[in-house]
C-alpha cells in the first residue's frame, strides 16, 4: 500500500469484505506490502483479543481468521407488506425483465465513453416528475458539461429541474437521508489501493436507504464485466450492468420480472448519440431468453 498501515482500515474491510475464512496476507484485497505484514500481524492480534471481537483464529491453521457473525435483529418477516416494486424506469426498457424491489442498489459499470454518464442522465430524465430525485455527482467534466448533456437530450425539462444535484466526491451514503427517492450516483471511485472500499461505500448506501432506489454509476476496464472494485460491487447489487462501447449486458439480475425468464447475461447493442446523449438504434443480440430452472 502507498499509505501507512492503519488498524481502521483493517477493521472496515474485516466488516464488510470477506463472507468466510481469510488469511492475513488478504486483507485490504492483498495490497499490504510484505514489509507491513509485521504490523499487520500485530493489528490481527489486537482485534482478536478485543473485549468485542470482529473476526478470530481459525483453529489451529496460523494466520487464518474468520468474521465473527453479529446477531441480527429478529425479523418479523411476517407483518411485512405484498411484493411491492419501486416505479423506476431504465433505458432499454429493461423493467421488461427486471423487477426492482424499494432499498434495493442497480450498478451500472462502465468503460471510459461507454455512455455510463448518458445512462444516467438518461434515468434521471426517464422518472423526472415521476418520483423524487436527487443527483450526487463528483461533477468531473463540470458543471457547464452537465448543463450542455441535459441540454441536448430532446427532452424539455423545466427551469429549475425537478430534481437536486449534490457536488459529492466521497462519502456518497452520508447524503442518503430521504424517503421514497430516486439516488442517481455519478460515480463512485477511490484510490487504486483502496478498490476495495467501493463495494463497502454500495453497502453503506444499500443500508440507507429507506423506501428508496439508488442507481450508480462505476468504472469498469473495458476487458470484463465487474468494474473497478470487483466482486464487493456485486455483493448488494439487485441489478448489475456492464456498459462497453456500442455494447450493454446484464451481468446479474437477482429478481427477474418474470419468474420464468432469468435475464442475466441479456445483452443490447447501441449507437450512443453523444451530442443527444441518447441511445438510439437498440437491437437484442440473444433471440431467445434464458429460462430460469425450474424446482
Amino acid at each position: 500500500m502507498n499509505k501507512e498501515l492503519e488498524r481502521h482500515d483493517v477493521e472496515e474491510w474485516i466488516r464488510n469484505i470477506p463472507t468466510g475464512e481469510f488469511h492475513y496476507k488478504g486483507v485490504l484485497d492483498g495490497k499490504v506490502t510484505p514489509g507491513s505484514y509485521d504490523k499487520l500481524r500485530k493489528i490481527m492480534h489486537y482485534i482478536t483479543h478485543a473485549k468485542d471481537p470482529i473476526c478470530e483464529p481459525v483453529g489451529k491453521r496460523d494466520g487464518y481468521y474468520r468474521p465473527v457473525q453479529r446477531l441480527p435483529e429478529t425479523l418479523d418477516w411476517q407483518s411485512a407488506g405484498s411484493r411491492q416494486q419501486f416505479p423506476l424506469i431504465l433505458p432499454f426498457n429493461l423493467r421488461e425483465y427486471v423487477w426492482i424491489y424499494p432499498n434495493t442498489v442497480t450498478v451500472v459499470g462502465g468503460s471510459k465513453s461507454s455512455g455510463k454518464t448518458g445512462f444516467l442522465y438518461r434515468t434521471i430524465v426517464l422518472n423526472m416528475g415521476k418520483v423524487n430525485i436527487i443527483l450526487l455527482s463528483n461533477m468531473e467534466g463540470g458543471i457547464e458539461q452537465m448543463r450542455d448533456r441535459f441540454d441536448v437530450m430532446g427532452v424539455e425539462i423545466p427551469n429549475p429541474a425537478p430534481w437536486r444535484t449534490l457536488r459529492v466526491d466521497s462519502n456518497f451514503h452520508d447524503f442518503i437521508k430521504e424517503p421514497n427517492t430516486l439516488y442517481v450516483i455519478d460515480y463512485i471511485t477511490a484510490p487504486e489501493d483502496e478498490y476495495w472500499k467501493i463495494g463497502t461505500q454500495i453497502t453503506k448506501i444499500q443500508r440507507k436507504l429507506e423506501n428508496s432506489v439508488a442507481v450508480v454509476g462505476l468504472q469498469k476496464p473495458f476487458n470484463r464485466d465487474i468494474a473497478v472494485g470487483g466482486e464487493g460491487t456485486l455483493r448488494d447489487a439487485t441489478l448489475y450492468l456492464a456498459l462497453n462501447k456500442n455494447k450493454l449486458k446484464i451481468v446479474d439480475a437477482k429478481v427477474p420480472n418474470k419468474p420464468t425468464v432469468n435475464p442475466t447475461n441479456m445483452q443490447w447493442t447501441f449507437l450512443y448519440d453523444k451530442a443527444g446523449t441518447d441511445f438510439i438504434n437498440i437491437q437484442r443480440t440473444e433471440d431467445k431468453p434464458s429460462y430460469a430452472q425450474e424446482g
